[in-house]
Formats: C-alpha cells, structure tokens, sequence
C-alpha cells in the first residue's frame, strides 16, 4: 500500500505570506479608508448614532445597551473560540495571535455587567434578560461563516469593533464622564483603555493579514465588513425603536 498522509490541516507548514510587508500596510490603508466611509454612513443612517456623545442620555436606551452588550461579547466569545479552532487548523502564527486576544476580551462581559450595576441594574435582570433578536442573530452568522466559509469572516467582526472602538468610543467615554459620571462607566474605561494599550486594532489586521491568501480574500474582507454592519444596523434600529425617544439626541 502507498504510503500517504491523510491529514489536510496545513498549519504545520510555515508559508510565505501572501501580502508583504509593504502590500500589507497598503491593505491595510485601503481597507481603513473604506471603514471611514461606513462610519459616516453609519452616522448618516443608523437612529442615535452619536447619543453617547450628547449631554443627555435616555436611560431606558442606555441600560438596555449595557446589558446587550454584556451578552453580546458573552455570545462572541463562543463563536470566537469555535473560530479558533479553524484558525488552528490554517494558520499557527495567527491562531497564536487569536489565542492571545481572546486571552484579553474573553472576561470583558463583567465590565459592562459592573457598569449595568452602578446605575441600578441587578444581576438578577442581567440573567433573565434574554439577547435581542438581532444579538442572536450576529452570532449565528459568525457560526455560519466559520463553518461554510472563511474564519477571516469571523475575524472581519473583530477588526470592524477593534478600529470603530479606537475611533469613537474614546468621544463616548469623555461625553459620558460629563452625563452619567466617571464613576458609573469604569468599566467601559477599563475595556476602552485595553483595546487602546494593547492596540487591539492592530492585532487584528495582523490576524487578517496572515489569512489572506488572495485577492478574492481582499475583496471578500470588505464584502465581510458591509454584512456585518448591516447586522449591527439592525440591531441599533431595534434597541431605538424600543427603548429610544421619537426625536434625535445631540
């Protein structure tokens, strides 16, 4: 019998990546300007784009994001670590990579649940609140994508939150301090204040980088990047629809 090997996984291999140096750095910038274009879009279209920028907060709107954002990055984690075993099937620099960063995020729920708390919501209502419809349903796209697609989809989510982070939330964070209060959002410093130590944005293109095999892997970043605002869009409609005001807020 012919001596074969049956295993596929080709992280044992240590290939020369796709994008260089210099043509991932101008990647880089290519797709950077493109998110630019999205945020103003996102500013143009989506309901209380900049609420958290304003002096007055509704509340309702603003305990009901804690909240879904403490089961959000809770749901994340599980659809990232079934990325990670993808990724270590593919590529063992950038599975390394991953490890690391979910070492950093994977906690971060608690953050969002202290900060929930300061302002009176109970752990009790955190638990019995169950994930907006179109939480649920980032999560089974990120589910999707790993398993029928690429998990640089997967990775796609965590560049687009990474770099959106770095470039509002610290407007959020100071506009906060002035409307809730610096002691009510410690632990939204505190995740701000690691995604901008550890440069968190960075990390991820230095993930996507490494699993981009093609120019189809370019193109399909961005096609990644679109779908996954559309999801995100959708969600923030809801959440105004239910818990905004009828008027915008400065």
């Amino acid at each position: 019998m012919e001596n074969r090997n049956r295993i596929t996984d080709r992280s044992i291999y240590r290939c020369k990546p796709f994008l260089s140096k210099e043509e991932s750095a101008e990647a880089k910038q290519e797709i950077d300007k493109f998110l630019d274009e999205k945020i103003e879009e996102w500013n143009r279209t989506v309901p209380f784009a900049k609420h958290f920028e304003g002096k007055q907060i509704e509340m309702p709107y603003y305990r009901q994001s804690l909240i879904e954002h403490a089961w959000r990055i809770r749901l994340m984690r599980s659809a990232q670590a079934n990325t990670l075993h993808k990724v270590s099937k593919l590529h063992a620099e950038a599975a390394k990579l991953y490890a690391a960063y979910q070492d950093e995020e994977m906690l971060h729920d608690i953050l969002f649940m202290q900060d929930a708390e300061r302002i009176g919501v109970t752990r009790e209502e955190i638990y019995k609140t169950e994930p907006s419809f179109f939480t649920r349903l980032l999560a089974g796209y990120l589910y999707f994508i790993a398993e029928h697609e690429k998990p640089l989809g997967v990775i796609c989510y965590s560049y687009l939150v990474e770099y959106t982070t770095q470039k509002i939330t610290p407007k959020q964070i100071k506009a906060l301090t002035d409307s809730i209060g610096k002691d009510k959002i410690v632990g939204q410093s505190a995740h701000l204040n690691t995604d901008l130590v550890e440069d968190h944005s960075q990390d991820m293109w230095d993930i996507l980088s490494l699993l981009i095999d093609s120019q189809e892997d370019l193109i399909d970043v961005k096609r990644y990047l679109s779908e996954i605002q559309e999801l995100l869009k959708m969600f923030f409609a809801d959440i105004y629809r239910l818990y905004g005001v009828e008027k915008q807020a400065a």
